[in-house]
C-alpha cells in the first residue's frame, strides 16, 4: 500500500496535486498504511468475538432456560450503547487526522524553508505556530482516548451486568439456583468475559481504519498525468531528441493555453538554452518535455530517455 501511493504521488497531475499536500501524503504513508495493516491482526476478531458470545448464550440457555434471555438482553443493550461511540470514535478520528495533516505540512514546510527563517530571524514565531499545532491535534487525541475510555468501561461492566440480569432472572423466575448451574454460569462469564473486552479495541480499530482507507481511496482516486502526452520514439530511430509541433499546453483546461503554438526540435548533440523574462514559460515549456504539463493539442515526439536536474 505504501508502494502505491508512492507511485500515485509520482503520476498526478498538477492539478491533483494541489489537492493533498506534502503533509498529508506523508501521513498517507507512515499513518494511514499502518492502520490499515494493523487492522489485518483485528479483522477477524468481530465475528470471533460474536460468534462466542452466541454460544455463550447457548449454553446459559441449557442449563438456566428462560432466564438466559435476560444475558442476551443485557448483551445487545451494551453493544446497543456503543454504536453510537462507535460513530463518534469514527468522526474523532477524522478530526485528529485532519490536525495530523496541518501539524506535518508546516512542519515540512518550516523544514524545506530554514534557511529564510534562519536569515530573517523568524525561529520563534514559527515555533509558536507548531507549538499551537500541536496543542490542537494533542487536544483532538485526548478527546479520542476519553472516548475510547468510555466504550472500553462500557464493555468492561458488560460481564458484571450480565451475570446479575441473569441471576436476578432466575430468582423473578423461580429457576432453582443448584451449585451446578451457578458454577457452569460463571465459567461461561468467565469465558464470556474475554470476548466482550475485545469488542471496544475491535470497534476503534474499525473506526481509525475505515477513516484511513477513506483517506487513502481519495487519495488513489485523483487524475493523473496524461498518458498520451509524449510520444516516445526508440533510441537510435531519429536524428530529433525533441520535436514539438503546433504543440498548445495548459495547466489548467478551463482557462487559456499557458504555451500555444509552440514548435520546437532539438537535434541529438544540441546544448539548448532557454532564455526568458520571469513568467514567459520557461519552466511550463520544460515541463511539457517532462510530460507533467497536459496537453491541448499538438505532437510532443520523444527520442530516447529524459532527465531533469534542479
Amino acid at each position: 500500500m505504501v508502494a502505491m501511493i508512492y507511485n500515485k504521488g509520482l503520476t498526478l497531475s498538477c492539478q491533483s496535486k494541489q489537492c493533498h499536500t506534502s503533509g498529508e501524503v506523508i501521513n498517507f504513508m507512515t499513518v494511514d498504511a499502518d492502520r490499515v495493516g494493523d487492522f489485518c491482526f483485528y479483522m477477524h476478531d468481530l465475528w470471533t468475538a460474536a460468534m462466542q458470545v452466541v454460544l455463550a448464550l447457548l449454553i446459559l440457555f441449557k442449563y438456566l432456560g428462560l432466564a438466559s434471555v435476560a444475558a442476551f438482553v443485557a448483551t445487545v443493550l451494551v453493544m446497543l450503547v456503543n454504536i453510537p461511540l462507535g460513530k463518534v470514535l469514527e468522526t474523532l478520528q477524522e478530526k485528529l487526522m485532519e490536525s495530523k495533516d496541518k501539524r506535518m505540512n508546516a512542519t515540512s514546510e518550516i523544514l524545506r524553508n530554514m534557511r529564510i527563517l534562519k536569515l530573517q530571524g523568524w525561529e520563534m514565531k514559527f515555533l509558536s505556530k507548531i507549538i499551537g499545532l500541536r496543542n490542537v491535534e494533542e487536544g483532538s487525541l485526548k478527546r479520542f482516548i476519553y472516548t475510547n475510555a468510555i466504550s472500553s468501561f462500557f464493555f468492561s461492566i458488560a460481564p458484571l451486568v450480565v451475570s446479575v440480569s441473569t441471576f436476578g432472572a432466575c430468582i423473578l423466575l423461580g429457576v432453582p439456583l443448584e451449585s451446578g448451574k451457578i458454577l457452569s454460569a460463571l465459567a461461561t462469564f468467565r469465558n464470556l468475559q474475554g470476548s466482550i473486552h475485545a469488542f471496544p479495541e475491535t470497534i476503534s480499530m474499525i473506526a481509525q481504519t475505515k477513516v484511513s482507507l477513506d483517506r487513502i481511496a481519495s487519495f488513489l482516486q485523483l487524475d493523473e498525468l496524461q498518458p498520451d502526452v509524449i510520444e516516445k520514439l526508440p533510441r537510435g530511430s531519429s536524428d530529433t531528441a525533441v520535436e514539438i509541433v503546433d504543440g498548445n499546453f495548459s495547466w489548467d483546461f478551463s482557462s487559456t493555453a499557458t504555451l500555444r503554438n509552440i514548435n520546437l526540435k532539438v537535434y541529438h548533440g544540441m546544448k539548448v538554452a532557454v532564455c526568458g523574462t520571469v513568467g514567459s514559460g520557461k519552466l511550463s515549456l520544460l515541463s511539457c518535455i517532462l510530460g507533467e504539463l497536459p496537453k491541448i493539442c499538438g505532437t510532443l515526439k520523444l527520442c530516447g530517455t529524459k532527465a531533469y536536474v534542479a
